[in-house]
């Protein structure tokens, strides 16, 4: 089941409109619709409003087959693996990887707080108006509530590990 079928079902279960999520997440109705029909990709910025507004992980919305098989890509600038094993908790763990040169989103805010370790390359994590440079082996905490996204400015993919709460 694709990103896209997995946000209606959810959204439709839940009994809510198009017209509810967007105006709960800034995000046109057009834009809602065609994503829920596969016609357009979404960044993950966007995709954890649309969780946020269904009170789940935006992981729901991926299919999980194997630990190796990714989560989710985007146009190929990213790829999420879902570490979890489907084990519902507190947090979700994800590995992260980033192409050269790319961005996950836009600046984006939620509820809780977020753990990232880097694992290969130099990722950039910008929390509020803070830049963080991390190395393999470094790490970084923060409240997620703070605007914050992450870039790899670097010629390398970046891979790292992010928790966060459910």
């Amino acid at each position: 089941m694709s990103i896209g079928q997995k946000i209606r079902e959810i959204r439709l279960m839940q009994k809510l409109t198009l017209k509810e999520i967007a105006s709960q997440t800034d995000l046109s109705i057009p834009f809602l619709s065609q994503l829920e029909r596969n016609k357009c990709n979404a960044t993950m910025g966007s995709l954890r409003k649309i969780a946020d507004v269904l009170n789940v992980h935006p992981s729901a919305f991926f299919d999980y087959n194997e630990a190796e098989q990714p989560a989710a890509q985007n146009n190929n600038l990213f790829t999420y693996y879902d570490l979890s094993q489907q084990v519902a908790g507190a947090f979700k763990p994800l590995k992260v990887s980033i192409e050269p040169n790319e961005q996950i989103s836009k600046p984006i805010a939620h509820k809780g707080a977020e753990f990232v370790y880097c694992l290969s390359g130099t990722l950039t994590v910008v929390v509020a108006d803070e830049n963080y440079h991390l190395q393999p082996q470094q790490s970084l905490m923060y409240e997620a509530t703070k605007p914050h996204y992450w870039y790899n400015h670097s010629d390398d993919t970046v891979t790292f590990l992010v928790v966060n709460e459910n």
